[in-house]
């Protein structure tokens, strides 16, 4: 498992491979709005923190 550090983001891939799910998948997830995402031009980032609590509890939606 990743090493989670304050202020530390993940990139799709990173979450598809902690989640053990595919591509569409992991951008329907993102599009969900079930945890804060990050979008730079054409590339996503997901914030470690927020996405860690929502694995913790995915049925509380934080923004």
């Amino acid at each position: 498992m990743c090493e989670q550090t304050q202020g530390s983001t993940l990139t799709v891939k990173e979450l598809q491979e902690i989640l053990k799910i595919g591509t569409n998948a992991a951008y329907s997830l993102i599009h969900s709005k079930a945890f804060s995402v990050i979008k730079i031009g054409q590339t996503y980032r997901i914030p470690a923190a927020p996405f860690y609590a929502w694995l913790e509890n995915p049925g509380v939606v934080e923004h």
